[in-house]
């Protein structure tokens, strides 16, 4: 089990990036590859691999191997199939780094994928920020075409 330092506060956020996109591609489908850490990796260039302790859902925990750095810590904070989810990570400083991801029906039967990063604590701002989100715009338009793509 993952134990962060500080839990984290919305209202604590010290910096904060929201990116979004929409899709032709069902809800259900994007929240397949959510829900399977296995497949992180398709959609995600920036991820190795992603292991839980237990099935993707509020309370499981594990690790979030990114390319070229050690395995980090992840959480999954806060589930609400299939629309939202929350994960987060803490660094050795104590600052708490969230991960949110948001599903939403738009019209003429499109969905908008929107994942955010809120950091808070002493290593918040735009330098680690822009570290964090640089690839976040690319892995969300290999979430659509991949979704797209099962659709047939």
């Amino acid at each position: 089990m993952v134990s962060l330092q500080k839990p984290f506060d919305r209202e604590d956020a010290m910096w904060n990036y929201e990116h979004s996109i929409t899709t032709s591609a069902a809800a259900e489908a994007i929240w397949a590859y959510y829900e399977d850490p296995a497949r992180w990796p398709e959609w995600d260039p920036e991820i190795k691999e992603l292991t839980l302790d237990r099935p993707f859902g509020a309370g499981a925990s594990g690790f979030l191997h990114l390319h070229d750095l050690p395995p980090a810590p992840l959480a999954v904070t806060e589930v609400q199939p299939p629309t939202d989810f929350r994960t987060e990570t803490g660094m050795p400083d104590g600052t708490v780094i969230g991960f949110t991801h948001r599903l939403r029906a738009e019209t003429g039967g499109r969905v908008r994928i929107t994942h955010g990063v809120q950091i808070a604590g002493p290593s918040a701002g735009a330098e680690l920020g822009a570290l964090l989100t640089a690839g976040v715009p690319d892995a969300m338009r290999r979430l659509a075409d991949v979704a797209e793509a099962d659709a047939g």
